[in-house]
């Protein structure tokens, strides 16, 4: 239509002046677009954590040899006239070894099939995409096998379709189980990804280093305005990569130790996640706050907002509490619901959770005597994105990890806070008695820990 109404060459000038009058409108008013804020659905459907957990039906071919043979039913090895044309060492369902392994003919795609003749288990072991193994999943209330319902990235549903089950007759709802997939002893710990630099080689004194990353950290300047300002204070010319290598290897260098710090656990923990832009995508900033006393307990930064990401936070809480009790303090998202339930699974943790509904609700399910805890946390994301708005998209990773993890000292040890007569939320001594106020006393204490 347009091309009729005007001749070529008024097109392209009007679609210059269109593209213009966007760049000026977009820097006058920093035009953006947040991510999305929606969340799988397949999260929604929880089983309660009242339920028991499921039967777990680890088949043990040694088990079953014995039952067989006290039954009369002894099960013999395979007699076999050629060898397997396949290398495998046992069962992947009951662990059985090769001698009872036979060939069971060819799957639709044209791979060999073997089937165990203790747990008669089928499978083709050199099929692209062959299913994972996993145990035998029952009903804790009719121990009839559970169904796989749905695949997830980090998780499998699985269902009792039992009609005569006591849950379904009594309540009218399915027995539902979620079987992670990941170790959870081997839960993702955002690392950095390149190695640090080693300052004590650096030519520039200690004094210069710590008051650059105080300019970035504390005051929340770009490297640009870091670097103009130590020129100003100062007369000391440094690039901005310098003030970045330093902030990556402080950062680098302490990361390791944050976790072994002693922190003055309430017993009161709020955790809920924010968003920042690395090279150019939103990524989720998972942090989890001290409800009482205000201090950063756990961080987890990761590009998904996902069940996995919120169970990896919590975990490091629970690491904190080394077993004690504490009450959990978070919003509606469904992600915090399967995280409590996984800690019941994989950490033995029995955790209070309380749900907090939007800013202002009147819902019956939401626990408004939780909700200054909420409003904590979403006070400290408004003093980080303070901190974190002239940087507008981090150029990497590491360097968005290496921000969050000094400004979660920064905010522990160095902040003053209104709210506790203008300290930091824990105050820590030098070696003269008197509390720690700048980075080279607190780095200086962190390396005695």
């Amino acid at each position: 239509m347009i091309r009729q109404l005007l001749p070529n060459f008024l097109l392209k000038y009007l679609l210059k002046f269109t593209l213009q009058i966007y760049l000026m409108f977009s820097k006058l008013f920093h035009v953006d677009f947040q991510p999305s804020r929606n969340i799988d659905d397949s999260y929604t459907k929880l089983n309660s954590l009242d339920d028991p957990l499921p039967i777990i039906e680890n088949l043990d071919y040694q088990e079953i040899l014995a039952e067989a043979k006290e039954n009369g039913n002894e099960i013999s090895p395979v007699n076999r006239h050629k060898s397997l044309t396949v290398e495998i060492e046992h069962c992947p369902k009951c662990n059985a070894p090769t001698n009872y392994l036979g060939s069971y003919g060819y799957n639709d795609e044209g791979y060999q099939k073997l089937k165990c003749k203790v747990c008669d288990h089928q499978w083709a072991p050199n099929a692209p995409q062959s299913p994972e193994n996993h145990p035998t999943y029952r009903c804790p209330y009719c121990e009839y096998a559970l169904d796989k319902e749905k695949q997830r990235k980090h998780f499998d549903k699985y269902k009792c379709r039992n009609d005569d089950c006591p849950k379904w007759q009594k309540d009218n709802e399915r027995y539902r189980y979620r079987a992670f997939k990941f170790d959870p002893e081997n839960l993702p710990n955002t690392q950095f990804d390149k190695k640090s630099v080693n300052l004590k080689n650096s030519h520039y004194e200690m004094f210069i280093i710590s008051k650059a990353v105080d300019f970035y950290i504390g005051l929340g300047l770009s490297l640009r305005q870091t670097k103009r300002a130590i020129e100003q204070a100062w007369n000391v010319s440094v690039s901005r990569e310098t003030i970045q290598n330093w902030v990556l290897s402080f950062a680098h260098q302490r990361a390791s130790v944050i976790p072994r710090l002693n922190l003055p656990l309430s017993g009161v923990v709020a955790i809920y996640e924010t968003y920042v832009k690395i090279k150019g995508s939103w990524h989720y900033l998972f942090t989890a706050i001290d409800g009482d006393n205000g201090f950063i307990i756990a961080q987890h930064l990761s590009d998904h907002r996902d069940a996995k990401a919120a169970i990896t936070v919590l975990n490091k809480v629970i690491k904190q509490y080394e077993g004690d009790d504490f009450t959990l303090v978070t919003d509606m998202a469904p992600v915090y619901e399967v995280a409590v339930h996984a800690s019941k699974i994989f950490f033995d943790s029995d955790i209070d959770h309380k749900q907090v509904k939007g800013l202002f609700t009147d819902d019956e399910n939401s626990d408004e005597d939780y909700r200054p805890y909420k409003n904590t946390i979403e006070r400290f994301f408004g003093t980080y994105k303070a901190h974190y708005k002239r940087h507008k998209s981090f150029s990497s990773f590491d360097g968005a990890l290496a921000h969050i993890t000094l400004f979660q000292l920064y905010f522990n040890y160095l902040k003053p806070h209104s709210s506790y007569q203008y300290h930091a939320p824990i105050v820590v001594e030098g070696p003269r008695g008197d509390p720690i106020e700048n980075w080279a006393q607190l780095l200086r204490w962190i390396e005695k820990q």
